[in-house]
C-alpha cells in the first residue's frame, strides 16, 4: 500500500467542517486581520459568534491559547478555504471541550503545553464551548 503524502497532510476545508466549527475559524481569522487592520468591532464578530455571550469567552480561550503557545498560532488568510494546522488542533481542542472530554484533550496538546497552561486553556475552552455543550451521561473518569 503506497503511502499518500498529500492524504496525511491535508486539512479540511471550513465549507465543509460542522457549522459551528466554521464559525469559530471565520472569528479567529477575523479578529487576527481585523485587529491588525485596526478596525475590530464585537458586532463584527457577533457574525461568527451568533451569541454576544460567547464573545468575552471566545476572548479568554483564544488569549489562553496565545500565551500558551510553544510557538506563534498560524492561521490561514480568510480567502483561503483550508484550515491550516493550529486551526484544526484548536478545533479539536474546542470539540473535546464541548464532549468534556478531559483525556482527548489532554492527548492532543501533551508534549506541546505544560500542565499549567493546558489547565488553562482547558477550562478557557469549557467556558467557551459551554453554551453549546449537552449534557453528557455519568462516565468513568
Amino acid at each position: 500500500m503506497a503511502l499518500d503524502l498529500a492524504a496525511l497532510t491535508s486539512t479540511p476545508d471550513i465549507r465543509c467542517i460542522p457549522h459551528v466549527q466554521a464559525r469559530l475559524v471565520c472569528a479567529w481569522r477575523y479578529v487576527h486581520i481585523a485587529r491588525r487592520c485596526g478596525n475590530y468591532s464585537h458586532h463584527h464578530l457577533l457574525r461568527y459568534l451568533c451569541s454576544i455571550e460567547a464573545i468575552k469567552p471566545f476572548h479568554v480561550f483564544s488569549d489562553t491559547i496565545g500565551r500558551a503557545w510553544p510557538e506563534p498560532f498560524v492561521l490561514n488568510p480568510p480567502c483561503q478555504p483550508l484550515c491550516s494546522y493550529d486551526e484544526m488542533l484548536m478545533l479539536d481542542l474546542t470539540t473535546a471541550a464541548a464532549k468534556d472530554d478531559r483525556k482527548a484533550f489532554d492527548a492532543f496538546i501533551v508534549d506541546m503545553v505544560p500542565e499549567k497552561p493546558r489547565d488553562a486553556i482547558w477550562h478557557s475552552a469549557r467556558g467557551l464551548m459551554g453554551p453549546r455543550v449537552t449534557p453528557t451521561e455519568n462516565r468513568e473518569g
